[in-house]
């Protein structure tokens, strides 16, 4: 009797404090997501105030005092900037906070980037009109830096060059080929390194040429040799446009050749929504030159005209500067939806359902995220697991790491761009799979004794 009793008062213990532990729980869920809806109406709430604020400044500045286009467009693009700024930053610090993936993720944050440096010195532009040649150069230089930085990010995706150029021996060879009239001109591309290295010269190359000629046109600017948006043959502006913009076109080529061929590895069995990506990167690179030229267009036919204190020049240049402002509004909302920090956090990437790896449940590793895990991870349960057909798919290795990294340690690892100066250096002396094996063995001996490290 005695014993049955203690078991029952065992029994209600346990159940009280299942309860309770329930109950907390449940709690915790509510306030959770009470603090998310109230945060979200805030969210909401400040937007509308701005976007109701930006019609009433401009028709204050723009009618009752006529002679201020500037302020009109100072402080209504301020809204705008103001906004982006706080959706970028928070997307940026997210990641730092969630530094996972750090190969991946240090790509990620560069771009992140790229929107609140448009915005802010687009802005700044519309404030310091004499200095704008020098602002713009800056962000000219982020421009293509970010490019380059998203091709690097796709390859890491794919697990680093040396599995990269693995996949790519695997593909058709009609992926080489190139369309049009060029394939008269250009000979097809070895599916492989050389595949792999031609679409990352594609890449380089703007980034050289838009460096030079971004130092360049600051240095002729104030001698007045450039002649910004002005069609002269005696200026310099037509033949730095006709030269970028072919840089620029051939590295979107390149770009849209590797995505092309990559495509389906990037969305099965890890769908990392490449098209999403792909196309914000395309919009705020290549949207904002196309549109610069458009402008400069209208400029040349007299369609623009002067505006108050503002002659033709100033209006141009600052319904460059001002749509920009506002279009980084638009890019920073895409960003948050298609640069989550979210995908790389283990055991929260999406997968494919027509692949077996999402069939299997991640029983190769144990970290998630992208699939694979680090190598204190890899060898748990997955190495049990022996009905897996390992020919039929073999998973891109992505370090990932058990724990976040700091956040000054994530901020330092994605400011310091040593791999594109690598490459800059690599592709400028000749690259060669000998090269590319010698990297690729260094690459792999660092990222074993990092988790080691790491599991340490």
């Amino acid at each position: 009797g005695a014993g049955a009793g203690a078991g029952a008062t065992i029994t209600a213990t346990a159940t009280a404090t299942a309860s309770s532990n329930s109950s907390g729980r449940r709690d915790r869920r509510l306030s959770y997501k009470l603090m998310k809806w109230m945060g979200n109406l805030l969210a909401v709430t400040s937007c509308l105030s701005f976007l109701i604020a930006v019609p009433m400044v401009a028709y204050h500045a723009m009618v009752i005092d006529k002679a201020r286009p500037d302020f009109a467009a100072f402080y209504s693009a301020g809204a705008f900037v103001l906004i982006t700024l706080v959706m970028s930053l928070k997307l940026i610090y997210n990641h730092l906070t969630h530094w996972y993936m750090p190969d991946v993720q240090k790509y990620v944050v560069r771009i992140l980037w790229m929107v609140p440096l448009y915005a802010v010195q687009s802005w700044l532009s519309l404030r310091f009109r004499n200095a704008r040649i020098y602002i713009d150069t800056l962000r000219d230089l982020y421009e293509a830096y970010v490019i380059q930085s998203f091709l690097y990010f796709l390859m890491e995706l794919l697990g680093g060059e040396d599995t990269l150029v693995q996949i790519l021996q695997e593909k058709d060879s009609h992926y080489g080929i190139h369309l049009s009239l060029l394939r008269f001109f250009i000979p097809p591309w070895e599916m492989g390194f050389e595949f792999m290295a031609n679409c990352k010269y594609g890449v380089l190359q703007y980034v050289v040429a838009k460096s030079v000629a971004s130092l360049a046109t600051a240095t002729m600017e104030p001698l007045g040799l450039f002649g910004d948006g002005e069609f002269s043959f005696k200026t310099g502006y037509v033949y730095f446009a006709f030269i970028i913009n072919l840089s620029q076109m051939w590295a979107l080529y390149c770009l849209v050749k590797f995505y092309h061929a990559t495509h389906d590895n990037l969305a099965s069995p890890v769908n990392w929504k490449p098209l999403g990506k792909f196309m914000c990167i395309k919009g705020v690179v290549f949207f904002t030159w196309w549109q610069g030229v458009a402008i400069a267009v209208l400029k040349s036919y007299d369609l623009i005209g002067d505006i108050g204190q503002w002659d033709v020049n100033d209006v141009a240049n600052g319904l460059q500067d001002y749509l920009i402002c506002v279009e980084m509004f638009c890019f920073a909302i895409a960003h948050s939806f298609t640069f989550t920090h979210e995908e790389y956090i283990p055991g929260r990437a999406e997968y494919s359902s027509s692949s077996g790896f999402a069939r299997t449940q991640m029983g190769i590793g144990g970290t998630g995220g992208a699939g694979v895990g680090a190598a204190d991870s890899s060898s748990g349960e997955g190495e049990g697991d022996v009905s897996l057909d390992y020919t039929e798919f073999r998973p891109p290795v992505i370090r990932t790491l058990n724990t976040p990294m700091g956040f000054r340690d994530a901020f330092w690892s994605s400011t310091v761009p040593n791999e594109t100066l690598n490459d800059i250096r690599r592709f400028r002396n000749g690259a060669s799979d000998q090269d590319l094996n010698d990297s690729s063995e260094i690459g792999m001996l660092r990222n074993v004794s990092m988790q080691h490290a790491e599991s340490v």
